[in-house]
């Protein structure tokens, strides 16, 4: 069961388009899904947040005049996309297109028809977008929230199904009391939400500036206002100017939108369709000032929808600077208007959109859905959904799983009694599982193969097991109301052990959400980059647990001075190595980020190399005002910086932060270390590797900045031991040297060799290497050859697959053909590598990959002992 979805741009879309990929998984769990999209657009990052597979197209909208020339590259880049999409249906053989408006729906369903598969458009507005009034013709079924449709599409054509919401705003149990509690207001007084997305809306916070001493004054009402981050810094300096407010409680953005609809008794709000669903399907009356900035104006039509039936209430937005707080004050003192529009909301509620439309897309593929008990108790009848029960659904899900709870608190993890982890033996998520270990909870979890990390969580008090086996689920963790679920997105979709979870009603979060909800609560010192970021972040963290300050961190390898990739302590900093792959780092907001570099990476993910550099570009926009960026001179990051963040570049030998006076004698490193903040001479490295003088600039602007003195920063370089794997000395004697690296892409491995070369100039090199990923190796192995050529002798083992399926043609003999002339290479199995080592002369040996090669290093290390004589 195949199902291609494509569409975005906006969050109005996108929101749909997850919400039924998530129904169709629920009716059909062997369903695979491919999600395609715009590049450079909102869904290349959030379908993949989602858990979902995309594919970026390039194609962008059409300029305003039509005639203008810049149309002629608009249509240019539309025709080089429908030939991409064209390859990957014919891949991915889809029996259903579904389309959600948006540039990348016109192309795909376009195609997707020309093949003969059928088509489904979901139109979310009540005035249709171009894309879909062109699609109309091509689809066999078109999804509409909103009555009179049929004068943009077909009307027999037409089903009626409202647009997918979050399910949590729902299911929610919180009542209106406690709502009020949690943001610290009275429990009896009136309350007034005040939202504009969460960037902001400008015209919603000038009107409530505006209004400060009205609000003031009514002490016998409150208000919620949520600013948007975008606005937010001003907004907090404009307040400090003013007098205090005590009935306005004021948030940059709100998480818990249940919560917050709960507590208020009236909403002002834009008039996105998403937004309006929700409002419909909770009952609450709301003020809509619809942007002027949408195409065809359409948020006017969509808040008209609910004027003309008495269901809200509408000020246009060049009006609502002057009128708009007055008016919510007056509605809210009106009982009988406001359940007279709760009344009226409620009858335009569609529940169940997300179900109703994933069983059109099942019916047009001719296909069931699996029912297991648990699944839609809709019924049709007469063409038309019901429901058998006549009550709402709880069946839709938010991103695959159930609404994730905040993990901001202890009493928040008291609920939780065990956690269960898909995939435990990687090595970030050793560092959280080893988290709720220290935390004492049970911990249990799954890995598809043993190795020393897992037997080390095994000896710490994990209890874990190596094949997907549902039954092998320890009792404890059956529990729904007490097992957290954390998972990695290197799982397949067809995991048993995940997808029984997800049937099952079980909180899901990846590694990445629960280390985004530690950067809340924490001043979080993140470290990005393609490579680099495990020492630089290691370094950052040995640095500030030597000081005075500490700190807790979650990294991506086992440093040498603590035997562990995981530090607690009592300190409002937290370390984190932020991961790019699909996307784990925007779920992070950092208070300082380091990014390291930006090479082009996890293709298979992002598609493209722009797409690669958007995530970065996305990821600088998370740092949070007052805090900073630090980032290495050249990278081709454009960055969105939030007001109030600062921002310092930094490199080997310039920028703010740069080394000089840089001294390797002897096996030995020392420079100096310039900032703006004060210089720190004589700097020596512990680990005194070329490499590492660069990552020790950015740990040590990092640590400068959260408040680390000159000399535990110079005491902490000196005794920082390295980490296992990244330029890891087995060995290390004048007659022989082994190291292990973890380098996995071209540039790691090009600066491992260029180092490994600078330390050992007259020595012959010789490196055997496990390329990591069928894709990246099919991505780059001209660079991949360019890069190890720098070295005298290449050994090269089999790909190391990982979480991929085999592609035709790559194998490491496409990296062995293109090594340079004069380079010595062989090609050998990894099951061989100690006999190699044996039967073979070694002067300096370097293992490299990410892969399980590494598993090998400790025969290869007593092999080597036992051929040379080498004791320590």
């Amino acid at each position: 069961m195949r199902i291609i979805i494509s569409g975005g741009g906006t969050g109005g879309h996108i929101f749909p388009a997850v919400s039924i990929a998530n129904a169709l998984r629920q009716l059909r769990p062997d369903v695979k899904i491919l999600f395609v999209g715009a590049e450079g657009r909102m869904e290349m990052q959030r379908v993949p947040d989602a858990g979902y597979e995309i594919k970026g197209l390039p194609i962008r909208g059409l300029k305003r005049p039509l005639y203008s020339p810049a149309n002629i590259s608009v249509a240019l880049d539309y025709l080089k996309s429908k030939r991409i999409v064209k390859g990957i249906i014919k891949d991915f053989q889809p029996d259903v297109a579904v389309g959600v408006g948006g540039y990348a729906s016109s192309a795909t369903l376009d195609a997707a028809h020309q093949a003969g598969i059928p088509c489904l458009i979901q139109e979310q507005n009540s005035y249709a977008g171009v894309t879909n009034k062109m699609l109309a013709k091509k689809a066999e079924k078109i999804c509409v929230a909103y009555d009179g449709m049929e004068r943009f599409f077909p009307a027999e054509k037409i089903i009626k199904t409202g647009n997918p919401v979050r399910q949590a705003l729902i299911e929610t149990s919180i009542t209106k009391e406690e709502a009020r509690k949690q943001y610290g207001l009275d429990p009896q007084k009136k309350t007034i939400l005040l939202v504009g997305g969460s960037l902001g809306a400008r015209t919603v916070n000038e009107s409530v500036m505006s209004h400060l001493d009205d609000i003031r004054k009514a002490d016998d009402k409150q208000f919620i206002w949520q600013t948007g981050k975008y606005y937010s810094q001003d907004i907090q300096e404009r307040l400090a100017k003013e007098e205090p407010v005590a009935n306005l409680k004021v948030l940059d953005f709100i998480s818990d939108m249940g919560a917050a609809y709960k507590a208020a008794d009236l909403v002002v709000s834009r008039a996105g369709a998403s937004s309006i669903s929700e409002f419909c399907l909770i009952g609450k009356p709301v003020i809509l000032v619809p942007s002027p900035n949408v195409a065809e104006d359409h948020q006017t039509k969509n808040a008209m929808a609910l004027v003309n039936n008495g269901a809200a209430l509408m000020v246009p937005d060049a009006e609502a600077a002057d009128k708009l707080i007055p008016l919510a004050m007056q509605t809210v003192d009106d009982n009988a208007q406001l359940e007279s529009m709760s009344a009226n909301v409620l009858k335009m509620a569609l529940p169940d959109s997300a179900m109703i439309i994933a069983h059109e897309v099942l019916k047009l593929a001719g296909q069931p859905a699996m029912d297991n008990g648990e699944a839609s108790k809709l019924a049709m009848d007469n063409g038309e959904w019901k429901m058998d029960n006549g009550e709402t659904s709880k069946l839709a899900m938010d991103n695959g799983e159930k609404a994730a709870p905040v993990l901001n608190d202890e009493a928040t993890l008291d609920k939780y009694k065990s956690v269960y982890f898909v995939g435990a033996g990687g090595i970030g998520m050793s560092a959280i599982a080893r988290y709720f270990l220290h935390k004492g909870l049970f911990t249990a979890g799954y890995d598809k193969t043993p190795s020393p990390l897992t037997e080390q969580l095994q000896k710490e008090g994990m209890h874990l097991h190596f094949t997907d086996d549902t039954a092998q689920i320890p009792e404890e963790c059956k529990d729904p109301k007490t097992t957290l679920v954390v998972y990695t997105p290197a799982i397949p979709d067809d995991h048993s052990e995940l997808n029984f979870f997800r049937s099952n009603g079980f909180t899901i979060e990846k590694r990445a959400q629960v280390l985004g909800e530690l950067t809340r609560t924490h001043k979080g010192l993140c470290v990005a980059g393609t490579h680099g970021k495990t020492t630089t972040s290691s370094m950052t963290a040995h640095i500030l647990h030597q000081s005075h300050i500490d700190c807790n961190a979650f990294l991506g390898g086992i440093t040498k001075n603590y035997g562990t990739n995981y530090i607690l302590a009592d300190s409002d900093f937290v370390v984190i190595e932020a991961d790019e792959f699909d996307r784990s780092f925007h779920w992070l907001r950092p208070y300082v980020s380091v990014i390291t570099s930006a090479d082009a990476d996890h293709l298979d993910i992002y598609g493209t190399e722009e797409a690669y550099l958007e995530s970065f570009s996305h990821y600088t926009s998370l740092i949070q005002p007052g805090g900073a960026l630090i980032i290495h001179k050249g990278l081709k990051v454009k960055e969105q910086l939030q007001e109030g963040v600062r921002r310092y570049e930094y490199s080997l030998n310039e920028g703010d932060f740069h080394a000089e006076n840089i001294k390797i004698d002897n096996g030995e490193i020392t420079f100096d270390f310039i900032s703006p903040f004060g210089n720190v001479t004589a700097v020596s490295l512990g680990q005194p590797v070329p490499v590492n003088i660069e990552n020790a600039v950015a740990a040590m602007a990092m640590s400068q900045i959260a408040g680390c003195s000159e000399d535990e920063l110079r005491n902490a370089m000196a005794t920082f031991q390295g980490v296992d794997r990244r330029f890891d000395f087995k060995i290390k004697t004048p007659k022989l040297v082994m190291l292990s690296d973890y380098a996995h892409h071209p540039k790691e491995i090009y600066q491992s060799a260029k180092s490994i070369r600078e330390l050992y100039k007259d020595r012959k090199i010789t490196a055997i290497f496990q390329p990591h990923l069928y894709t990246r190796t099919r991505d780059f192995y001209k660079d991949f050859a360019e890069s190890l050529s720098l070295l005298d002798k290449v050994v090269l083992c089999d790909i190391y697959p990982a979480r991929e399926q085999p592609i035709e043609g790559v194998t490491s003999k496409l990296i062995y053909d293109n090594l340079k002339p004069g380079v010595e290479k062989e090609m050998i199995h990894k099951e061989d590598v100690v006999e190699y080592v044996k039967t073979h002369d070694i002067d300096v040996l370097v293992i490299l990959g990410a892969g399980d090669l590494d598993n090998y290093c400790g025969q290869i290390e007593q092999a080597l002992r036992e051929k040379y004589g080498v004791k320590d």
